[in-house]
């Protein structure tokens, strides 16, 4: 992609910051020495100095956002060498799943890492977690998840994995499940203002909350309350406006508060491709609701072509400032 061009963009149309997708599980788009490098970083190069580079020249802010734990887009041979140590998921059925298993400690440090290594080489106005769950109430039914449950609490699993799925254990073991994944956003957290103090802390997340907190062990309210983010953003993603507010008023009831919300609209995502009039509608939506602001998934060509012209001329008139910047 052109850099440049696209934050010359976003920039005219009002938009403040970007979100760019430039690591997952096991890949990473600029020249890590945690993850494997990426045939887009071996052609083109760093993605993330090229971004901040047009950012800073544009006015915009950059969050880097990783996928954590999928390796839908890692190169085989990682896939392979992951899956042969046990450091990948089963499903409560016997599956393997290409996700790296939350509770195992060598995939809770690389996670770690290259989310540090990115605050430390580069910049960056903050860092965004995506993915930061489990994939479904189905996982993981691991023989290692089964040892570090029982390591963690004490209990002896008699029936594995029927009493943690759906028998007198489903409660400890969601508990332990959401427990994994606040442990990786309080550390990435506290390391990453040690390295670079100032910098914010954001995720993407499931809508409905506590439904969330059972099925993918996704604890958003918790990680608010306890200060570990500084802004969020559910994928609200729908082409129903009345289920948009639904959702946005009870995001704001759960965080009380405690952070800005930034509701995801989905100009172009698996559930929803909206015009450029539905997507402003949304915006006007999110400031009706005194929401802190809004984040539109995804900037591709099309959405650059189709959308940003129309930011220009009403949305994006004034440049907002983001209330995450005015928190000390």
């Amino acid at each position: 992609g052109d850099w440049n061009r696209a934050c010359k963009e976003l920039s005219d149309a009002g938009f403040n910051m970007i979100i760019p997708n430039m690591l997952w599980g096991g890949l990473a788009h600029y020249p890590s020495d945690v993850l494997p490098r990426s045939t887009t970083y071996e052609k083109y190069g760093d993605q993330i100095d090229q971004c901040l580079k047009a950012a800073r020249q544009h006015g915009l802010e950059v969050h880097v956002w990783k996928v954590n734990h999928n390796l839908s887009t890692a190169p085989e041979a990682f896939v392979k060498k992951m899956r042969d140590a046990g450091r990948t998921q089963v499903s409560v059925t016997g599956e393997p799943s290409d996700w790296l298993n939350p509770a195992h400690p060598e995939n809770f440090q690389l996670e770690v890492d290259s989310m540090l290594e990115v605050v430390r080489k580069y910049p960056v106005d903050g860092i965004h977690f995506d993915y930061i769950r489990y994939p479904n109430d189905r996982h993981d039914y691991s023989d290692y998840s089964r040892q570090k449950f029982e390591a963690d609490t004490g209990i002896k699993v008699q029936n594995w994995p029927a009493d943690c799925y759906n028998g007198t254990l489903k409660s400890q073991y969601r508990d332990w499940r959401a427990a994994q994944i606040t442990r990786l956003v309080e550390t990435v957290q506290r390391e990453a203002r040690k390295i670079r103090p100032g910098i914010k802390i954001s995720a993407a997340v499931f809508r409905e909350y506590p439904e969330c907190r059972e099925w993918v062990a996704q604890d958003w309210p918790l990680w608010a309350k306890n200060g570990y983010l500084d802004f969020i953003c559910p994928m609200d993603y729908t082409d129903n406006d009345t289920q948009f507010r639904i959702w946005i008023e009870d995001q704001q009831k759960h965080l009380a508060g405690t952070i800005p919300v930034y509701p995801g609209i989905g100009a172009i995502s698996s559930r929803t491709t909206l015009s450029s009039d539905r997507i402003l509608g949304q915006v006007d939506m999110t400031r009706k609701l005194n929401a802190g602001g809004f984040t539109v998934f995804s900037l591709n060509p099309q959405t650059i072509s189709d959308i940003i012209p129309d930011f220009k001329l009403s949305a994006g008139k004034v440049k907002a400032v983001p209330p995450h910047r005015l928190k000390k």
